[in-house]
């Protein structure tokens, strides 16, 4: 009994997780392009972006850039070229006092490439710039996209939305509902035995 005790109290004291998935939507409209028109056709172009608000515990005054960082899920598509978690990522957010992300960005990974926030000119490359305010659910920005072995860049605008998605429970807060339901199997034996 006193084990199940000494577990209980280690439960409640344990820190919860407040780990929340944010999601972006994003629609690119084509502005210009500049050299040779990398990609196929006119077409505008769309995807999306999942990453964890956890990300704002490492942020530096609100600021945490300049490397690929965690992504949970991302996919976009512009002008005939796929872009996923394989050969793009998120890499620069900002966050708000309370946490909450406005801005981001998104870059291709490209080995040898010009870094973050542009494009390397016949590779296959993007940089998306989702700018907004402190509180915001939607905003705009800009885009960038090269294809490999063509000399020239799609420009295009960006907008968004920020997408609720359903939480799920933590793994702490099944293990304090494991442990209530031990608990209460416990008490009713224990009831059973007077």
């Amino acid at each position: 009994m006193r084990a199940l005790l000494t577990v209980s109290l280690l439960a409640l004291v344990a820190p919860a997780a407040n780990a929340i998935p944010v999601r972006y939507d994003f629609t690119i409209t084509n502005v210009q392009f500049q050299g040779i028109p990398p990609g196929a056709g006119t077409a505008d172009g769309s995807g999306y972006v999942v990453f964890d608000t956890d990300l704002a515990a490492l942020a530096t005054g609100g600021h945490l850039g300049d490397a690929f960082l965690p992504t949970i899920d991302l996919s976009f598509d512009w002008l005939g070229l796929h872009f996923g978690p394989a050969n793009g990522s998120l890499s620069e957010v900002y966050f708000d006092s309370s946490g909450n992300p406005y801005r981001w960005d998104l870059d291709g990974i490209v080995s040898g490439g010009c870094g973050f926030n542009c494009v390397q000119w016949g590779t296959n490359d993007f940089t998306i710039a989702g700018t907004g305010t402190p509180g915001s659910l939607t905003g705009g920005g800009t885009a960038l996209l090269t294809q490999a072995g063509v000399n020239g860049v799609a420009v295009g605008n960006v907008s968004w939305t920020q997408v609720d998605i359903r939480s799920v429970p933590e793994p702490g807060t099944l293990g304090l509902l494991a442990l209530g339901m031990f608990g209460a199997a416990l008490r009713r034996r224990k009831a059973l035995r007077a």
